[in-house]
């Protein structure tokens, strides 16, 4: 089960990663580029925090920030609530990822075996939570790009994100969903390894209170010498 562990910490950053790439890439929705048979020779992309717009055939673009639009704006089309959510995976996440390398018998970060068991435990819960944290923003703006986002149109400042665009799903809602995947199961596997070590445990306190009760005669009765008179 260690190995396993060290397995589940492992991907558990990997996955990290990712959550970080989803909060700051802009590329959750774009323009679809033919639409209704008519050729836009310009790509968009929309991010959390970010609009950027590119020639097709320009290697860079130019971004700006969502700031600009104002947050009634972003709240009336889910931004806000996909920042949130995916902070606070990203938090717990973070956490989850220092419990479950505390709760390693690589590293003495946690003293006992008791303590490292319940270090799983706590990573267990927060991955489970992060992973859906992440599975949450990410399916509902899959859920508001191809539904609601046919008429999606804000103009503030110098930005303007014109209505009848037709926007696809990005980069970033499948880098999601793999993440939120992995957290999951990362998750199963601390609260495996929880449960088995709460049970070492408990054998190893049994043999120190009781160190001879294994192998006493009131262990099995059936195995006691026959008393001659």
């Amino acid at each position: 089960m260690g190995a396993i562990r060290t397995i589940g910490i492992a991907l558990s950053f990997v996955a990290l990663c990712m959550t970080v790439y989803c909060l700051a890439t802009p590329h959750w929705a774009i323009s679809v580029q033919n639409n209704n048979g008519i050729q836009t020779g310009v790509q968009k992309s929309l991010g959390l925090w970010k609009y950027c717009e590119k020639a097709v055939n320009a290697d860079n673009g130019h971004c700006q920030k969502l700031s600009q639009f104002g947050i009634a704006a972003l709240a009336q089309y889910g931004i806000i609530g996909f920042r949130v959510l995916v902070i606070i995976g990203l938090i717990c996440a973070i956490i989850g990822f220092v419990a479950g390398t505390a709760s390693s018998d690589a590293i003495n970060i946690a003293p006992t075996k008791i303590a490292k068991v319940q270090a799983a435990g706590g990573a267990a819960g927060l991955l489970s939570i992060a992973g859906i944290m992440i599975l949450a923003a990410t399916s509902w703006a899959a859920h508001m790009i191809i539904k609601r986002w046919k008429d999606f149109q804000m103009h503030q400042g110098s930005i303007s994100i014109n209505a009848g665009t037709q926007w696809t799903l990005g980069a970033a809602i499948y880098v999601g969903w793999c993440a939120s995947a992995i957290f999951i199961g990362v998750a199963i596997i601390m609260f495996m390894g929880c449960c088995s070590g709460s049970g070492d445990e408990e054998d190893e306190e049994r043999e120190q209170f009781h160190p001879g009760y294994a192998t006493s005669n009131y262990s099995a009765p059936s195995q006691k010498s026959p008393d001659y008179v």
